[in-house]
């Protein structure tokens, strides 16, 4: 018998497999981007097929077999595809992000990294919560600020002192954007390079 596990997580795709089943990318806080099948997730009376479906987020029940991740369960809190769908650049920074963290984050067995997982999902969840009340004009700190603090979170973002933003915190506060703002065409050309190292 396999072990269930339960961990918040974010549905980053969600990609057809066989008739009534689909395969998702889930970025989760405990075991980093997984790949996992849910069974008879397409079918009408399946009762998580609204907790797998694109941009979800929410909490999973998942278990590793031989074959890899299956999804059991789900308890979906919101979809940030329903929070964002007025706001077109805010929904497009949702899907960079995340397409980022899929492309950069590997699956991970939680005793191996995490601490480094819970604060990387801390980090993302908190910049989408912060992205629904935050105005136009402050988008790109705030995107400037978390982009920066996922690649340091990930080691791909070498410290700069000058710079003086705490990186190993999760939450955004206006002085933290205030503090940026006069650096961000600097801070913008570390991102680009860290990206291009990877």
């Amino acid at each position: 018998m396999y072990h269930k596990h339960h961990t918040k997580g974010i549905i980053i795709s969600n990609k057809i497999e066989a008739s009534d089943s689909c395969r998702v990318s889930i970025f989760t806080e405990d075991f980093g981007v997984i790949s996992a099948r849910a069974q008879g997730a397409r079918t009408l009376h399946n009762k998580f097929r609204g907790g797998v479906q694109e941009f979800c987020v929410g909490e999973f029940s998942l278990v590793r077999g031989k074959t890899g991740w299956r999804v059991v369960g789900t308890r979906a809190e919101k979809n940030l595809f329903e929070d964002f769908k007025h706001s077109p650049e805010k929904l497009k920074i949702v899907f960079n992000v995340l397409n980022l963290i899929k492309k950069l984050v590997a699956e991970d067995l939680p005793t191996q990294a995490e601490e480094k997982h819970s604060l990387l999902f801390d980090t993302i969840a908190k910049f989408f919560v912060f992205l629904q009340q935050v105005k136009e004009n402050e988008i790109a700190l705030a995107e400037c600020l978390t982009l920066m603090r996922v690649l340091h979170i990930l080691g791909y973002m070498r410290y700069d002192p000058e710079l003086a933003v705490p990186l190993s915190s999760s939450e955004i506060a206006m002085k933290d954007l205030e503090t940026i703002a006069p650096c961000r065409f600097k801070i913008v050309t570390l991102i680009n390079e860290s990206l291009r190292a990877v």
